[in-house]
């Protein structure tokens, strides 16, 4: 198989540090500094994003601040604002709209457009940017990749950030397969390296040029039959994968006993229920993990009769699964899982219309005036814990 001839029409585009860049923009005083977005500003916060400034210095994401600091001590800490990012995440959403039906939010700073036929990519790039800086934020930077298929546009984003413009296609791809190392490759992380270390696989050349039977050998599955379309620009990544579960976990200030942490384990249940409604899901099953402070730990799954929606369900079901010990507890996570769509399955015991209007019904109000404007009294004691984040690879 050859590299696919067709004009590239696929655009993967990458706010550059995109949390530490929207602080910049909110604020000029914070610009052509060093900045890094923590979820904590304590010594040992994790630092979530930092500035393209920030990353000269060698600051990276997932150091502690302390880290950052003796790596940088001119480094500026900023506490997330995640209404702020969403808020720009919209904005691009809509800007982008008017060169595609149907913008692909990858994440809440990545998006992958597909471009009218006969259109030309690199002009719509120059204007898609030129908008974002007049429209948007005048000191936000995109990185901009322009390829046959999602996994090679995402790749020619990332060659000459910030601010890049890259077009990978069947002129140029040995090129610049020459130039990078295998986990360059979006899905290609060290396990995965190894594989195809095992199989006298050591460069992307050599990925490119090894049989599908060889890459199916390196990795047991139809995953090398991708990779071998993949490295020769055709899409194979046009998918959509089923949501499985819905989760949410808290590292606790301190240890806690139950009368502590049960509120905040009601929030996490709350917070997951929230998100899982809004993608119009029920859970048929729950799961709770506890990590107390003498490092055991203890964890429970349950399957129930009838799927369930309701904070309040939800709350009770998990509550049901906690262990009556006194044990000093540090971390909290729950799950639900099992999930589907709503059958609209009535029930003879509960007036499930009436039930599911009032969910929606608070959670419109919550929305309308703020998380937990009106929430259920077994949340009490969980103000200021659990604080809203975004998830890498979420919006």
């Amino acid at each position: 198989m050859t590299f696919n001839p067709n004009k590239p029409n696929v655009m993967y585009i990458d706010l550059n540090s995109c949390f530490a860049s929207v602080e910049q923009q909110a604020n000029p005083l914070l610009r052509h500094r060093p900045v890094a977005v923590v979820h904590s500003d304590a010594p040992y916060g994790c630092i979530l994003a930092p500035s393209v400034e920030a990353k000269l210095w060698g600051v990276k994401t997932g150091m502690s601040l302390k880290e950052g600091q003796d790596k940088c001590p001119l480094l500026i800490a900023r506490t997330a604002d995640p209404p702020k990012y969403r808020e720009v995440h919209h904005r691009f959403a809509a800007l982008l709209s008017d060169y595609s039906s149907n913008p692909l939010a990858k994440s809440i700073d990545e998006f992958v457009l597909i471009l009218p036929t006969g259109c030309n990519p690199v002009g719509v790039v120059q204007e898609i940017k030129s908008r974002i800086k007049s429209e948007i934020g005048d000191y936000l930077r995109v990185s901009v990749g322009i390829s046959t298929n999602q996994n090679l546009a995402k790749l020619a984003s990332g060659l000459h950030k910030p601010d890049g413009l890259d077009v990978i296609d069947q002129t140029n791809y040995l090129e610049i397969y020459e130039k990078i190392v295998l986990q360059d490759f979006c899905g290609i992380n060290v396990r995965n390296e190894a594989r195809l270390n095992r199989v006298g696989i050591f460069t992307p050349t050599q990925f490119y040029q090894a049989s599908p039977q060889l890459l199916h050998s390196a990795f047991q599955s139809i995953l090398g039959d991708y990779w071998y379309s993949r490295l020769r620009g055709y899409e194979v990544d046009d998918v959509t994968f089923q949501t499985r579960s819905f989760g949410q976990s808290y590292v606790l200030p301190h240890p806690m006993d139950r009368a502590e942490w049960y509120p905040i384990m009601a929030k996490l249940v709350s917070k997951a229920g929230r998100r899982m409604r809004q993608d119009g899901y029920s859970a048929s099953a729950t799961h709770i993990s506890l990590h107390y402070s003498d490092h055991t730990s203890y964890k429970l799954s349950h399957k129930l009769k009838t799927s369930l929606q309701s904070e309040h369900d939800l709350i009770a079901a998990v509550n049901s699964l906690t262990p009556k010990s006194n044990k000093k507890v540090k971390k909290v996570a729950v799950t639900l899982f099992s999930i589907g769509h709503d059958d609209n399955q009535e029930s003879l015991f509960i007036d499930k219309v009436k039930e599911k209007r009032l969910v929606a019904a608070l959670d419109s109000l919550n929305t309308r005036y703020g998380e937990y404007t009106i929430s259920y009294a077994s949340l009490l004691g969980s103000v200021g814990h659990v604080k809203d984040a975004i998830a890498f690879g979420k919006i």
